[in-house]
C-alpha cells in the first residue's frame, strides 16, 4: 500500500503546511508548463501542433494527476478515494469558470449605447460613473468575440457524456454492487464518448491554430517574452 498523511496525525499546523506546500507546487508546476507552451507556440512550424495538441494535453496534467493519485492505495477504499478526487476536480473545474470569468466581466464591462444595446468600446468614457446597481446590470456590458461563443458551445457539448452516466444512476437504487453492475456499460459508453469528443475537439484546436485564427495570442506572448527578456 502507498504511504498516506492521516489528517488525525499531523494537526492543525501540519494540514496548513501541507495545503500551502502542495498549493506552492502546483502554482510552481503550472507557471513551468506555461512559460514552456508558450515558447513552443513562437515555433512556427510546430504552431498548429502545440496549439492543438500539446497545450489541451498539459492542461489536463495537473487533473489527471490529482484523480490517480486520490485512486491509490487500499483498493477497499478507492472508491471513497475517488469520489474525493472527482469531487475536489469538479470544484476546481467550477470555480475556474465561474470566478474568474464573472471578475473579467465585471473589470472589462462598457457602457451599452442604443436600442440594440452597443458595447460602448470607441466612446469616451467607456464606462460612465452614472447609476447604480441596477445600471451596473442592465446598462453595462462586454462584447463577444466569434472565439468565446465558439468555445461556449464546445462547452455545452462537451457535457453530454456526463447525462449518459449520471441519468441511468438516477433511477438504480439498490446496494452499491447492484448499482455499480447496472451502471458499468453505461459508463464505458459515456468513456467511448469522452474520448471521441477529445479527439474531435484536438482536431478543432489544431485547425484553429493552423488557420491563424490564434495570431493575436502568438502575438501578445511575443511582446510579453519582449518586456521578461
Amino acid at each position: 500500500a502507498f504511504p498516506t498523511i492521516e489528517p488525525s496525525e499531523v494537526g492543525l499546523t501540519g494540514l496548513a503546511w501541507l495545503f500551502f506546500s502542495y498549493g506552492y507546487l502546483l502554482f510552481y508546476a503550472s507557471g513551468l508548463i506555461s512559460e514552456g507552451s508558450d515558447l513552443l507556440l513562437l515555433v512556427p512550424s510546430m504552431a498548429g501542433l502545440v496549439g492543438g495538441v500539446v497545450l489541451p494535453l498539459l492542461g489536463a496534467v495537473p487533473d489527471g494527476a490529482i484523480m490517480l493519485f486520490s485512486g491509490l492505495g487500499d483498493i477497499s477504499q478507492a472508491q471513497e478515494s475517488l469520489s474525493v478526487g472527482v469531487g475536489a476536480l469538479a470544484g476546481s473545474t467550477i470555480m475556474l469558470l465561474t470566478v474568474p470569468w464573472g471578475l473579467s466581466v465585471f473589470a472589462g464591462r462598457v457602457d451599452l449605447v442604443g436600442e440594440s444595446k452597443v458595447p460602448n468600446y470607441t466612446g469616451k468614457p467607456k464606462l460612465s460613473a452614472k447609476g447604480g446597481l441596477l445600471h451596473t446590470l442592465s446598462g453595462t456590458g462586454i462584447g463577444l468575440s466569434e472565439e468565446v461563443s465558439h468555445g461556449g458551445l464546445l462547452m455545452m457539448v462537451t457535457t453530454l457524456p456526463y447525462f449518459i452516466i449520471q441519468g441511468p444512476a438516477c433511477f438504480l437504487h439498490g446496494p452499491s454492487e447492484v448499482v455499480a453492475e447496472g451502471e458499468k456499460m453505461y459508463a464505458l459508453a459515456g468513456l467511448v464518448v469522452c474520448l471521441v469528443f477529445f479527439v474531435v475537439y484536438l482536431a478543432i484546436q489544431m485547425k484553429i491554430s493552423k488557420d491563424g485564427t490564434d495570431k493575436l495570442k502568438r502575438v501578445a506572448i511575443v511582446k510579453k517574452k519582449s518586456r521578461t527578456g
